[in-house]
Order: structure tokens, then sequence, then C-alpha cells
């Protein structure tokens, strides 16, 4: 049987290149922030004007995983697992259960390095999977207004961020 070799250098070095591009040498003495959620069009307005807060503060660092374009569709789980153990936060945003984000919920609720420094911002009345309503989004993992804040509109969201990235500087 022929041995299947796959080689992941010139992903890596790519990736490196892009990660120093993103993160400069002052970006990584930041307060890193790297904000999760639905890239779809409509979605990731909202995940950008976040990010725009965030990085409003100059000890900040809001950031999105597919900011590595070149190697955005490559090892994708490895990827995340790389970038979140280097964010010093992440911030989940559920809009709806469709799309990475929620595998990305999936690794961050069995990893509790991530768990740990990650809080979840749910849109009320999101269309989510049983899993996420009944489990998921449940003590032990997750509490209200601690780790867990449910929002109805983008403003509401907006504010949320903004206090939490506020506290962040204290």
């Amino acid at each position: 049987m022929e041995k299947l070799e796959v080689s992941h250098n010139d992903t890596w070095e790519q990736f490196l290149d892009e990660f120093l591009d993103i993160f400069s040498g002052t970006g990584f003495l930041k307060h890193k922030i790297f904000i999760c959620g639905s890239y779809i069009e409509e979605n990731y307005a909202n995940l950008k004007s976040l990010r725009d807060i965030i990085n409003s503060n100059e000890k900040l660092l809001g950031f999105f995983e597919n900011q590595f374009k070149k190697t955005y569709y490559e090892n994708l789980v490895y990827k995340f697992d790389l970038v979140a153990k280097f964010s010093d936060e992440i911030f989940m945003v559920i809009e709806h259960d469709k799309g990475g984000h929620m595998v990305e919920m999936g690794i961050i609720i069995a990893i509790p390095e991530f768990l740990k420094k990650t809080k979840v911002f749910v849109l009320e009345n999101a269309p989510i999977t049983y899993m996420l309503i009944s489990g998921g989004l449940l003590s032990p993992f997750f509490r209200k207004d601690e780790n867990l804040f449910y929002f109805k509109n983008n403003n509401e969201l907006k504010a949320s961020v903004s206090s939490l990235s506020i506290d962040k500087i204290k």
C-alpha cells in the first residue's frame, strides 16, 4: 500500500507571513480578542463593527480568522486551535446555527483553556439548535451575564462588547 504524505510547509509559511502582517510587533503586545461568528455578508458586517469598537482602543486588537486569507480554507481546525491559543479572549457571536462557527463553538466547549477565555453573545430568538439551547449554552459551560450575553439587535450587541472592552483597560 502506498503511503500518503501530506506536507503543510508552504501553508505554514504563508500563515506565518500573514500572522506577521496582522499582528506586527506592537499588535502582538496588545490584548488580543479573537472574534468568531458567521462570515455571511449581513452577519459579517456586525462582526466588523465589533472589531472597530475593540480596535478603537489602542490597548486592544480585535481580529478574525478569515484575515488569514491565503490559508483561510486550509487546516481549519488546526488553525482555529493555534489562533485561539495565542488570543487573550474569544468573542463568539451567534446569530444562527449554520456555518463553521458552530464547529468552533464545539471546540471551545471541549477545550477548557478556550472555554475559560470565551464570551458568547447570542441573538435572542435566533434559530439555533436544541443542542445549544439545552446544553452548550448552559452551565457548567456558560453563565448568563458572566460569559453569556443575549442581545436583541446590533446596537445592544455593540453596547455589550463596548462595555466589556472598556473593562479590559481599567
